[in-house]
């Protein structure tokens, strides 16, 4: 099944400590498999970040939740709000 998981934050990694988040992205990349999209999210006018994106294939929603509770910056205590749905792609045609 296919999750979305939203975090609502103002995080921008390159202000936190190094370690912290260099152990995110190995995090990330350690769950590759399952975490198969993820980035932040900023206004469409730009500026700070203000949220990130994570699309996440597991068989349950409590295999995506542990993914997102597992996350170095969620056990850190920088992600305090935030949230899994379970998403029900719409089947758009490939174009010919």
């Amino acid at each position: 099944m296919r999750f979305v998981a939203m975090f609502f934050d103002a995080l921008n990694p390159s202000d936190l400590d190094p370690d912290l988040t260099r152990a995110h992205f190995e995090y990330l990349a350690a769950h590759s498999d399952r975490i198969t999209s993820a980035g932040g999210l900023r206004p469409p006018e730009g500026g700070a970040f203000c949220g990130t994106l994570w699309v996440i294939e597991a068989e349950t929603a409590a295999d995506a939740i542990e993914l997102v509770e597992n996350d170095p910056y969620c056990l850190a205590g920088l992600r305090p709000d935030r949230r899994v749905f379970f998403w029900n792609a719409a089947p758009i045609p490939a174009k010919a």
